[in-house]
């Protein structure tokens, strides 16, 4: 009988028995790639990979400083690359051409790169020049560990994320919303100019009041730009987990996960008449179902029920 792959990761997924018994990752116990500095992943994943049969990377720069060790020593990488995200092309820089280039060099000595969209196996292929045998498309999960239905609904449309986010479309649909809007964005992320007074904005929030903002919302809306990248995954994933109706704008990051009308809705960019009128649509319904706050009624668009737990941080 074949024996599994010994596998070595950057990763750091504790909510998975199965994952966890499959890898040994260089992250120690309570540690992230995210407190974890470029140059320990790299030296750690080099240090003990000659004892593993694959290398599997988790972002651009782990990967990329790697394999371009790897490449400079002369071994194997071993390599099979996880969220390679694609940057806008920039064909006139000459940085984005010599990191494109690095890029492509790491990728043909690699074993091959896992997307969490489908069209993104097309879309690296073309950038990274290697051929789509190479890629595989493997679906994304929710990092909630309890999923389950929040019984909890404070009335507001929530929105949270920073990659882009189609802040604009979303400022000239919120004035059309009959509920007030949650925003949670980066600590330095930029605004649109003047915001509608339903809005309230939070900036630089931890993870788990991210997920106690998703249990208290009404609706969570994840208006996204088009792009080759996919992005929004992660909060639609939290909203599905906890039982929160989604509007999400149909682009790379989510045509593989919401079917619209069955799980969510689906809206085209940049069209902030649709995204109004999707967000309306549950907020009707959750009137119709009786589940705002057990009374069928809605707050003012102005005003938030429990406004102590919205205060700006």
């Amino acid at each position: 009988m074949n024996q599994p792959p010994a596998i070595l990761t950057n990763m750091a997924f504790r909510q998975s028995q199965s994952w966890q018994n499959a890898v040994v990752s260089i992250c120690c116990e309570k540690e992230t790639p995210d407190c974890l500095p470029v140059w320990v992943q790299t030296l750690r994943l080099l240090q003990k990979c000659f004892r593993f049969d694959l290398v599997v990377t988790m972002g651009p720069r782990p990967a990329l400083a790697y394999g371009l060790l790897c490449g400079l020593l002369g071994i194997p990488s071993k390599q099979i690359m996880t969220e390679v995200f694609l940057d806008e092309p920039r064909p006139r820089s000459l940085s984005w051409r010599f990191k494109t280039a690095l890029f492509r060099w790491i990728a043909k000595r690699s074993l091959g790169i896992l997307t969490n969209s489908s069209a993104e196996v097309g879309f690296i292929s073309r950038r990274f020049g290697i051929p789509e045998t190479k890629l595989r498309f493997v679906p994304m999960y929710t990092t909630i560990e309890h999923p389950e239905i929040s019984p909890f609904n404070d009335g507001y449309v929530l929105s949270i994320g920073r990659t882009a986010r189609d802040l604009d479309t979303l400022m000239l649909a919120a004035p059309h919303f009959h509920a007030p809007l949650v925003l949670v964005v980066g600590k330095h992320d930029p605004l649109p100019g003047k915001l509608p007074s339903n809005i309230r904005v939070f900036r630089d929030i931890s993870l788990e009041e991210c997920h106690e903002k998703i249990r208290r919302a009404a609706v969570v809306v994840i208006p996204l730009l088009p792009a080759e990248r996919s992005t929004g995954q992660v909060v639609l994933f939290e909203a599905m987990a906890l039982g929160k109706p989604v509007v999400a704008t149909h682009v790379t990051g989510t045509q593989d996960y919401v079917r619209n009308g069955v799980n969510g809705l689906l809206v085209e960019p940049g069209n902030p008449e649709s995204l109004a009128n999707a967000v309306q649509k549950l907020l009707k319904e959750i009137d119709k179902k009786s589940l705002f706050r057990g009374t069928g009624t809605r707050p003012p668009a102005c005003a938030c029920p429990h406004a102590d737990r919205l205060e700006p941080v």
